[in-house]
């Protein structure tokens, strides 16, 4: 008898913290302090409504940005950018470099960029995208492009962000660009030229 009256005893002890445990833990909170209810946030709440339609969508603006290595607009290449952007290469010694883009610093890249671009610099790009919601896609691209009876390929990556209704770049990953010099990430498969000696 005494020995289950012990028993009880401590068992009454060590689950005496979880009668004082509120029965219903507060709602959890972010960083600002405010509630958090996983209902209603997280990807499970912004699935692509038309996943079909996006990709179409996608797949237009890649073709629009083929067309942009002839057509070489800068205005039109800086209004499909959302800034800041992020391009992130590697060396030839496979160390990672990455660089961020505002406005001006990317007029000025492409500037030189389709400066010192052949006249007869073709892209041909085959996207391979995944809809994360209406408005985020990231894309997997294999691209060929023809400059001065060249033929070369390749393959890059990235983010696309719609705002105000309209698909923008908002990362890219490709290889082989850390060791040009300045900002010589070639989103376009073509490096800057480096720097004539003064």
């Amino acid at each position: 008898m005494m020995r289950r009256i012990a028993v009880c005893l401590v068992s009454l002890v060590l689950t005496a913290p979880a009668w004082a445990k509120d029965p219903k833990p507060p709602p959890e909170t972010g960083g600002s302090g405010m509630s958090m209810d996983p209902d209603m946030m997280g990807p499970w709440t912004r699935k692509p409504t038309n996943e079909s339609k996006t990709k179409k969508e996608i797949e237009a603006f890649f073709k629009e940005e083929d067309a942009l290595i002839k057509s070489r607009d800068i205005d039109v290449a800086i209004s499909r950018v959302d800034f800041p952007t992020l391009w992130v290469t590697d060396t030839r010694k496979g160390i990672p470099k990455e660089e961020t883009y505002d406005l001006q610093k990317y007029k000025e890249m492409m500037q030189s960029m389709f400066a010192h671009m052949p006249a007869d610099t073709v892209m041909t790009s085959k996207p391979t995208i995944t809809v994360l919601s209406d408005s985020l896609a990231t894309y997997t691209n294999d691209f060929t492009m023809i400059s001065e009876g060249k033929k070369r390929s390749g393959r890059n990556a990235g983010l696309l962000v719609k705002r105000d209704g309209k698909w923008k770049w908002k990362t890219m990953y490709e290889a082989g660009w850390g060791d040009a010099p300045s900002s010589g990430v070639g989103g376009s498969g073509v490096p800057e030229a480096p720097e004539e000696p003064k």
